[in-house]
């Protein structure tokens, strides 16, 4: 009896060691994943909202290769800069056009810039062109409704504002203005719901909604084509991993992702 009750002891005993060591070796577990998703580095990009749907596709192929996650924060330029300007903080930044950056890089933001895309400016109209928009100069014609970017905040609106003045429209344009906005999605989604007759926005925003936009290309004489640049930010704590960033950005295999998005890699 003595014997079987020092058996039935050493077998509870072992059994709790075992309980215990398995116990110890999940939280170990537990302790090991959480420092690892702890220790995931994130780079924070300020991006304009008009190139938003490419980069956001380039963030997940450069996570799955390097494990690091890229957090955006997207509007127009102009806010952008005001946001890193005041933030301090901030690892990248994608902005809309080299005068944005020039922009930036004298409030030293900013370090050297490579140039992405082009970025070209076209009329877009509701689809099927109700108004029978052709050019620049229908933008005056009596009962056109045009929306445009805010020529204060907005790049694409500043923009708009050169090319109607080197057409000599601009006080005409005035006129017939509905509504402005601050980014081009904004734009896209009064288009499509036909409160607007036409509109001056990036080529690629008009391509990608195609199932409710018709686009009108604008003579290359008329028009002013623009270059989207990407910079580290001088506030950015990680620049090798910011660098590398822009060498992923700038590879074969997001120029791919570009052109899927109707944008054309400046090579």
């Amino acid at each position: 009896m003595k014997f079987l009750k020092k058996k039935r002891i050493l077998i509870l005993g072992l059994s709790i060691l075992l309980v215990c060591g398995t116990l110890i070796g999940c939280g170990q577990k537990q302790q090991s994943t959480a420092k690892n998703d702890t220790d995931k580095k994130t780079l924070l990009i300020y991006c304009a909202a008009g190139v938003n749907k490419p980069m956001e596709e380039i963030a997940k192929e450069f996570e799955k290769k390097y494990g690091t996650k890229v957090q955006y924060t997207y509007a127009n330029s102009s806010e952008l800069i005001s946001q890193m300007e005041v933030s301090k903080k901030g690892d990248l930044c994608v902005l809309a056009s080299d005068e944005d950056y020039q922009t930036a890089n004298k409030k030293k933001l900013v370090l050297d810039k490579k140039n992405l895309v082009y970025h070209v400016p076209v009329i877009a109209v509701p689809k099927g062109n109700p108004a029978g928009i052709k050019n620049l100069n229908d933008f005056t014609k009596s009962g056109v409704k045009v929306i445009l970017g805010d020529p204060k905040t907005s790049p694409l609106g500043k923009l708009a504002s050169k090319l109607f003045q080197k057409q000599g429209i601009e006080s005409q344009v005035k006129n017939n203005i509905v509504s402005t906005v601050t980014t081009v999605n904004e734009m896209v989604t009064f288009v499509s719901m036909k409160k607007a007759d036409a509109a001056i926005m990036w080529e690629d925003n008009a391509l990608n909604a195609s199932k409710n936009i018709d686009l009108v290309q604008i003579p290359k004489d008329q028009n002013l084509i623009k270059m989207v640049p990407i910079s580290v930010l001088k506030s950015s704590k990680d620049k090798e991993l910011s660098n590398k960033f822009i060498s992923f950005v700038t590879s074969s295999q997001a120029k791919s992702i570009f052109i899927k998005y109707n944008l054309k890699p400046i090579k």
